[in-house]
Protein backbone atom coordinates (compact mmCIF):
# COMPACT_ATOMS: atom_id res chain seq x y z
CA UNK A 1 0.00 0.00 0.00
CA UNK A 2 3.01 2.30 -0.32
CA UNK A 3 1.66 3.52 -3.65
CA UNK A 4 -1.71 4.61 -2.23
CA UNK A 5 -0.79 8.30 -2.48
CA UNK A 6 -0.18 7.81 -6.21
CA UNK A 7 -3.60 6.21 -6.54
CA UNK A 8 -5.13 9.34 -5.03
CA UNK A 9 -3.03 11.56 -7.30
CA UNK A 10 -4.27 9.51 -10.28
CA UNK A 11 -7.87 9.86 -9.12
CA UNK A 12 -7.37 13.63 -8.83
CA UNK A 13 -6.03 13.65 -12.39
CA UNK A 14 -9.10 11.70 -13.47
CA UNK A 15 -11.42 14.17 -11.73
CA UNK A 16 -9.88 17.00 -13.73
CA UNK A 17 -10.66 15.50 -17.15
CA UNK A 18 -14.51 15.71 -17.06
CA UNK A 19 -14.24 19.19 -15.52
CA UNK A 20 -11.91 20.15 -18.36
CA UNK A 21 -14.35 18.73 -20.92
CA UNK A 22 -17.25 20.70 -19.49
CA UNK A 23 -15.27 23.93 -19.22
CA UNK A 24 -13.91 23.82 -22.77
CA UNK A 25 -17.31 22.84 -24.16
CA UNK A 26 -18.80 25.88 -22.40
CA UNK A 27 -15.93 28.02 -23.73
CA UNK A 28 -16.58 26.71 -27.24
CA UNK A 29 -20.32 27.35 -27.05
CA UNK A 30 -19.91 30.81 -25.54
CA UNK A 31 -17.05 32.07 -27.69
CA UNK A 32 -18.05 30.49 -30.99
CA UNK A 33 -14.62 28.85 -31.28
CA UNK A 34 -14.31 25.52 -33.06
CA UNK A 35 -13.15 22.39 -31.25
CA UNK A 36 -9.60 22.74 -32.57
CA UNK A 37 -9.48 26.43 -31.62
CA UNK A 38 -10.71 25.51 -28.14
CA UNK A 39 -7.99 22.84 -27.93
CA UNK A 40 -5.42 25.49 -28.87
CA UNK A 41 -6.67 27.79 -26.10
CA UNK A 42 -6.54 24.90 -23.65
CA UNK A 43 -2.91 24.20 -24.52
CA UNK A 44 -1.95 27.87 -24.19
CA UNK A 45 -3.41 27.76 -20.68
CA UNK A 46 -1.57 24.49 -20.03
CA UNK A 47 1.74 25.95 -21.21
CA UNK A 48 1.32 28.97 -18.93
CA UNK A 49 0.37 26.74 -15.99
CA UNK A 50 3.39 24.48 -16.66
CA UNK A 51 5.67 27.52 -16.71
CA UNK A 52 4.31 28.82 -13.41
CA UNK A 53 4.48 25.39 -11.74
CA UNK A 54 8.05 24.83 -13.01
CA UNK A 55 9.12 28.21 -11.63
CA UNK A 56 7.49 27.48 -8.27
CA UNK A 57 8.77 23.90 -7.96
CA UNK A 58 12.21 24.20 -9.61
CA UNK A 59 12.80 27.93 -9.29
CA UNK A 60 13.94 28.18 -12.90
CA UNK A 61 13.44 26.99 -16.44
CA UNK A 62 16.48 25.18 -17.80
CA UNK A 63 16.85 24.71 -21.54
CA UNK A 64 16.60 21.02 -22.40
CA UNK A 65 19.54 19.14 -23.88
CA UNK A 66 18.01 18.87 -27.34
CA UNK A 67 20.92 16.96 -28.85
CA UNK A 68 20.25 14.04 -26.48
CA UNK A 69 16.66 13.52 -27.59
CA UNK A 70 15.16 11.53 -30.44
CA UNK A 71 12.69 13.01 -32.91
CA UNK A 72 9.75 10.99 -31.55
CA UNK A 73 10.22 12.41 -28.03
CA UNK A 74 8.68 15.68 -29.27
CA UNK A 75 5.28 14.10 -30.03
CA UNK A 76 3.57 13.93 -26.58
CA UNK A 77 2.23 17.49 -26.95
CA UNK A 78 0.92 16.65 -30.43
CA UNK A 79 -0.65 13.44 -29.12
CA UNK A 80 -2.13 15.30 -26.15
CA UNK A 81 -3.71 17.80 -28.51
CA UNK A 82 -5.23 14.96 -30.57
CA UNK A 83 -6.45 13.27 -27.38
CA UNK A 84 -8.21 16.42 -26.22
CA UNK A 85 -9.61 17.10 -29.69
CA UNK A 86 -11.05 13.56 -29.88
CA UNK A 87 -12.79 14.05 -26.54
CA UNK A 88 -14.08 17.50 -27.52
CA UNK A 89 -15.53 16.11 -30.74
CA UNK A 90 -17.16 13.13 -29.05
CA UNK A 91 -18.49 14.62 -25.81
CA UNK A 92 -21.15 16.93 -27.30
CA UNK A 93 -22.45 14.01 -29.36
CA UNK A 94 -22.38 11.11 -26.88
CA UNK A 95 -21.98 12.89 -23.52
CA UNK A 96 -19.10 13.17 -21.10
CA UNK A 97 -19.81 9.82 -19.43
CA UNK A 98 -19.76 7.81 -22.63
CA UNK A 99 -16.81 9.73 -24.02
CA UNK A 100 -14.69 9.22 -20.94
CA UNK A 101 -15.62 5.56 -20.58
CA UNK A 102 -14.53 4.76 -24.13
CA UNK A 103 -11.43 6.94 -23.79
CA UNK A 104 -10.65 5.08 -20.57
CA UNK A 105 -11.11 1.70 -22.27
CA UNK A 106 -8.79 2.77 -25.08
CA UNK A 107 -6.24 3.98 -22.55
CA UNK A 108 -6.45 0.75 -20.56
CA UNK A 109 -6.11 -1.47 -23.62
CA UNK A 110 -3.07 0.39 -24.95
CA UNK A 111 -1.55 0.74 -21.47
CA UNK A 112 -1.86 -3.03 -21.08
CA UNK A 113 0.00 -3.51 -24.36
CA UNK A 114 2.68 -1.02 -23.29
CA UNK A 115 3.07 -2.68 -19.87
CA UNK A 116 3.22 -6.19 -21.30
CA UNK A 117 5.84 -5.31 -23.94
CA UNK A 118 7.94 -2.72 -22.13
CA UNK A 119 7.35 -0.33 -25.05
CA UNK A 120 9.52 2.82 -24.92
CA UNK A 121 11.39 1.58 -21.86
CA UNK A 122 8.44 1.07 -19.54
CA UNK A 123 8.80 -1.61 -16.90
CA UNK A 124 7.33 -4.91 -18.12
CA UNK A 125 4.24 -6.03 -16.23
CA UNK A 126 2.69 -9.34 -17.15
CA UNK A 127 -0.90 -9.66 -18.35
CA UNK A 128 -2.87 -12.06 -16.17
CA UNK A 129 -6.44 -13.23 -15.89
CA UNK A 130 -7.46 -10.59 -13.34
CA UNK A 131 -6.16 -7.77 -15.54
CA UNK A 132 -8.11 -9.18 -18.49
CA UNK A 133 -11.19 -9.54 -16.27
CA UNK A 134 -10.88 -5.87 -15.28
CA UNK A 135 -10.69 -4.85 -18.94
CA UNK A 136 -13.73 -7.01 -19.65
CA UNK A 137 -15.70 -5.26 -16.88
CA UNK A 138 -14.79 -1.86 -18.35
CA UNK A 139 -16.02 -3.06 -21.75
CA UNK A 140 -19.23 -4.40 -20.21
CA UNK A 141 -19.77 -1.05 -18.46
CA UNK A 142 -19.47 0.68 -21.82
CA UNK A 143 -21.92 -1.68 -23.44
CA UNK A 144 -24.38 -1.14 -20.58
CA UNK A 145 -24.09 2.63 -21.05
CA UNK A 146 -24.71 2.29 -24.78
CA UNK A 147 -27.71 0.02 -24.16
CA UNK A 148 -29.10 2.52 -21.63
CA UNK A 149 -28.72 5.40 -24.09
CA UNK A 150 -30.39 3.38 -26.86
CA UNK A 151 -33.21 2.34 -24.52
CA UNK A 152 -33.84 5.92 -23.38
CA UNK A 153 -33.83 7.27 -26.95
CA UNK A 154 -36.37 4.70 -28.11
CA UNK A 155 -38.79 5.20 -25.18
Amino acid sequence: MQNLSYVFISILGGLIVPLQLAMVNTFRNTSGASQIQSTFVLYIGGAIASLIIALIVDGTIKPPLYQQTSWWMWFPGFLGSLYILCMFLAAPQIGATNTLLWVFLGQMLFATIIDSTGFLGMQIRKIDGLKLLGLFFILMGGLILIYNEYKNINN
